[in-house]
């Protein structure tokens, strides 16, 4: 059961990936970008425990893609989109997220599907700096995070 929920749930990362790709091809057809997040992490400045710092990587018409990194100790207060679901990958550290709730350990290549209206925060734990992908469908404009 539970590779049948890791594939499923890759094939809608792939999905989204390529949609993306997609979007941003019909957006500007002689262009193309790519970002590497391995090196946009690197390069980020992170500074403070104020809380995970949050980089769009890529926006279309049906979903945006961002970095999410926080250092050991940072905390991402408990709140809800209205009217986003949330798509998240861990490629770094690791995290103690509350889903509605129940309490979750995210590890290096966990992936979670949190629908709209699901109220959900995290603190990163462990001793390495916490890297996240973030899938947003619709895209995510930064408006739509409502703390509690």
């Amino acid at each position: 059961m539970k590779k049948i929920f890791v594939t499923m749930s890759l094939a809608i990362l792939c999905t989204c990936f390529q949609v993306l790709a997609e979007e941003q091809s019909n957006q500007s057809e002689n262009s193309t970008e790519m970002v590497n997040l391995i090196d946009l992490a690197q390069h980020k400045n992170l500074g403070t425990l104020a809380g995970l710092n949050i980089t769009p990587v890529a926006s279309g018409k049906n979903a945006s893609v961002n970095l999410v990194m926080g250092l050991p100790g940072s905390i991402l207060k408990m709140h809800y989109h209205r009217y986003h679901d949330e798509i998240t990958y861990c490629i770094k550290g690791q995290a103690a997220m509350n889903v509605s709730g129940k309490e979750l350990m995210v590890k290096v290549g966990d992936l979670m599907y949190i629908p709209a209206l699901t109220l959900h925060g995290s603190e990163v734990t462990g001793n390495d700096t916490l890297q996240l992908i973030s899938i947003f469908v619709p895209p995510f404009d930064g408006k739509d995070r409502i703390y509690v």
